[in-house]
Formats: structure tokens, sequence, C-alpha cells
């Protein structure tokens, strides 16, 4: 069909549509806009394949090889992962939050400082590796971790400041030598390194499902007040892994370096289920921006930018006609209890945090520049000085740039997002010239700077969002920006 024939069809579409709306609005939109969205199926389905993401042939599959350093490696993060997780199993009830929390527990010192080591035992191989390309950003982040320390000469308590400060540079070398010496320096390094996040997030999803049946007597998860309101930092070790493999498994796919099949339709239950019992709103919400965003920079022909502001157009005008037949209101009416666990009025001040954020404000102005010092700010003394009912009980700001602001002051929160913008421009910059890594990293920098809008993310020195960022920009950092992608016929 000509270009002309499809513009006067779609003409004639819409001159239907706006007749019909003026008699019955909702029965006429939606079928109009069925008819619209296949159109601009149809025109998309024309594009040629992008050259971002190319497709790689059979004889291009490489498997990945099994050594006796992969082996160990592999071995001891799978013990890793279990030492951070295991304590989810026992269900305990939630307390009161508490500074440092599980963070601070000696299993998980021990932990870190052991993540560290075996790090380290790669950095000869890693500075071997390196891309000096990418040396800036390193300098970013030694500049970011030397403000830190230089915090602990104001801080109001040194000691949180120095074990905060201690674990961040293990868990910085560890990423460093893993991502770049470890992952970096096998041939199937990047295929290894998805087929860990992904493991390690089905291993968390069967934390929380396998106890799930010895539990229905305690917990009702078809009432939408309920959830599973268990200890421990679920969040971090749970949720969020979760959600960065749901984001692999769409986006690997989309990039052309893995083909979608049958079995990631029970891969991605089992990892649903999880954030179901759980609950879980803002990773949920803030990982579908994320891909959203990812894909509106991925996709940039001339179809794709017709398909995405049509389908933009349709959402908005249909959104309005809805509304205002009350039509929106009676398809959403059984959702509210879900979305907001049976309690609207704590989800209009997003569960307390905006009293929150007010409180916290005038904090943030008595020391805008430098802040309370690395970590510092959720001690014990300082929080019973503050006095205010909106900050007592709490351990975080729930919001990762006004921790920062917090902790590290202005100076600070200027070097971090220094960081963060200046992957995002690498990885971007790696992904135009055909590196389908650039991609990843650019997704998961999108959702972790997302995920700060409603956690504090910033100061928590194991983040499995942002030691994904490290460990996966140490390994593009490990290769020049020709790499050839890897294809993986089973979940990565």
């Amino acid at each position: 069909m000509s270009v002309a024939a499809r513009v006067s069809a779609f003409a004639a579409v819409a001159l239907v549509g706006g007749v019909g709306t003026v008699y019955a609005p909702v029965p006429t939109f939606t079928a109009v806009a069925v008819l619209f969205a296949l159109g601009l199926w149809a025109f998309a389905g024309s594009r040629q394949p992008s050259p971002a993401g190319p497709k790689i042939s059979e004889g291009a599959r490489i498997k990945p090889r099994s050594t006796q350093v992969t082996r160990l490696v592999s071995g001891y993060l799978l013990l890793f992962w279990l030492g951070l997780i295991a304590p989810l199993l026992a269900y305990s009830p939630r307390g009161p939050s508490s500074v440092g929390g599980s963070e601070g527990s000696l299993t998980n010192q021990v932990l870190i400082t052991t993540f560290g080591l075996v790090g380290a035992l790669f950095l000869p191989a890693a500075f071997r590796r390196f891309n000096g390309a990418f040396q800036w950003l390193l300098a970013l982040w030694i500049l970011y971790l030397c403000w830190a320390a230089a915090s602990l000469i104001w801080s109001t308590s040194p000691t949180l400041t120095v074990r905060n400060l201690v674990a961040f540079v293990m868990v910085s070398v560890g990423c460093f030598g893993l991502g770049v010496g470890f992952y970096g320096n096998l041939p199937n390094g990047r295929d290894l390194f998805l087929r860990h996040v992904f493991w390690a997030s089905v291993l968390s999803a069967l934390v929380i499902l396998l106890p799930l049946p010895f539990r229905f007597q305690q917990y009702d998860l078809l009432d939408p007040t309920q959830r599973l309101d268990i200890g421990g930092n679920f969040s971090a070790y749970v949720t969020r892994p979760i959600m960065a493999s749901l984001l692999i498994l769409v986006a690997t796919p989309i990039l052309g370096v893995r083909r979608w099949m049958r079995s990631d339709w029970f891969w991605v239950a089992v990892l649903v289920l999880p954030l179901l019992a759980l609950k879980s709103r803002g990773p949920i919400v803030w990982g579908m921006l994320a891909l959203g965003i990812f894909y509106l920079f991925y996709r940039t022909s001339i179809q794709d930018r017709v398909l995405q502001a049509g389908v933009l157009f349709m959402i908005g005008v249909g959104t309005y006609i809805y509304y205002a037949e009350n039509v929106l209101q009676t398809i959403l009416g059984p959702l509210v209890p879900i979305l907001t666990r049976g309690n609207p009025e704590a989800a209009a001040n997003l569960t307390g945090r905006v009293p929150l954020w007010q409180a916290l404000i005038d904090q943030v102005l008595q020391h805008p520049w430098l802040g309370a010092g690395f970590a510092a700010f959720w001690s014990p003394s300082n929080v019973a000085q503050l006095g205010s009912s909106a900050v007592l009980g709490r351990a975080s700001a729930h919001n990762g740039y006004l921790e920062e602001l917090l902790n590290t002051g202005v100076v600070g929160l200027t070097i971090l997002l220094a960081f963060c913008l200046g992957t995002l421009t690498v990885a971007l910059r790696r992904a135009r010239r055909g590196d389908p890594l650039g991609w990843l990293v650019f997704l998961f920098v999108v959702f972790y700077l997302m995920l700060n809008l409603t956690n504090a993310l910033t100061q928590e020195y194991f983040q499995p969002p942002f030691v994904l960022i490290l460990m996966a920009l140490g390994l593009m950092a490990s290769g020049p920006a020709t790499d050839p992608p890897r294809v993986a016929e089973s979940p990565p």
C-alpha cells in the first residue's frame, strides 16, 4: 500500500472518529483506537532492522567456557548471595527501623569483606584490560570516595562514617576487580555475568516462594490490605534484583542479543509472584518507566517515532474520554485497594514520605554544602536531637538525593550525579557504536536514578542495582567498543 493510501485511510478513520465521539464517545473511540493501533503496528512493522542490535548467526554463538577459576568464582558468588538472602527464609516479623539495619550485621560485614578481597585478586588483570576511555569515570568515583573520607573531619558520627566508607571501598574494589578482571577476561564474560544476575534473582524469588505455603494461615494474599510484611532487607535482596532481572529478560530480546523462548514465560511468572506477594509498588513503577525510556532512546527510526507518537496521542485522548465518561473509574476501581494496600490516605502522602521530606529539608539547610558526614546523619544521637515526630523511628530519607544532601551536602550530590550522568553518556556512546551492553548499562542507570526518587540507595554500600552498574561498567571498560555481543539460547 502506498504512503498516500495509508494517509487517506488514517484521515478517514480520524474523520469518522471525530464525528462518532460526539454521539457515542466510548464505543466509537474504542473501535477507532483499535483500528488506529493496527495501522500503527502495520506501519512500524515495515521498518528495517536496527543497526544498534545486530542479529548473530548460529556460528557466532559462544557457549560458556568452564575453567577452574570460573567455577571457583561462580561458587563463591553463589555462597555470597546465599549468605545475604538466607536470613529472609525465617519470615521474621518486621521490627522498627534501625540505623545500619541488616547491613551493619557481623555476617554482612564479613561477606562484604570477602567480596572486596576476591575482587582484589583480579586487580592486576583488571588494570591490564582497563580501557583508558573510562579513566575519567573512574576518577569521578574515586573523587566521590575521597569526599566521603574527607567528611570524617566534620562527621557527627565518625564510627558510622568509617564503617560505611570502608564497606564502600571494599564493594568498589570487588566490582572493579570482578567486572574488569574476571568477567572482562572471559570470552563469554558478558553472557556469564547476565546468567549470574538471572540465577541470583531466581534464588531471591525462591526464598520468598518456598516458605510461603507454610504461611498461608498467617497471610491472606488475596486481601489487598495484606502483604508479606517480613523483616530483613527484602527490598534490596529480593525486589530490586528481581526487577533488574526482569528488565534484562525484556531488554535482551529487544536488543537482538537473545531470543525470547517459551520457557521465559515460566521464569517471568517465578519472578513476578514474589513481587505480588510483597505488593512492591515503587520498583515495579520505576522499572516500567525505565524500560519505556530505554525503548524511546533505542528505537529511533522514523517508523518507530511515528508509532511512539501515535501511541502516546491515543493514550492521552483515551484517558480523557474514559475519565470524562467515568469509565476509567469503573475499570480501575477494583485496583485502587491493591495499589494503595487498602489505605488511600497513606498512599496520598507516599506512606509518610511527604511529611518526612518536609521535615528533612530544614535539616539540609543547616549544612547545605558539607552535610552531616558520610552515612552519619541517621546516627541514633543525631536523630534523637532532632525531636521531630516525622523523623523519629526512621533510618532513611526514602529519597536518595535528599539522603545524599543530608550526609555529603551539595558537593557530594554533585559528584555522584556527575558520575551517574557521565555513565549514561558513555553507555549511550558505546550503544550507538553497536555495543548492546551499553544499552543495558543505560537501562540500569535510569532504573537506579528512578529508584532513588522514593528510596535512599545512594548511602547504602551494597545495593544490587548500583553493584550491577559498577560491574557492567567495568565489563564494558574491559574491551573495545567493537566486541561482538554474545547470544544465549536460555535465559541470561
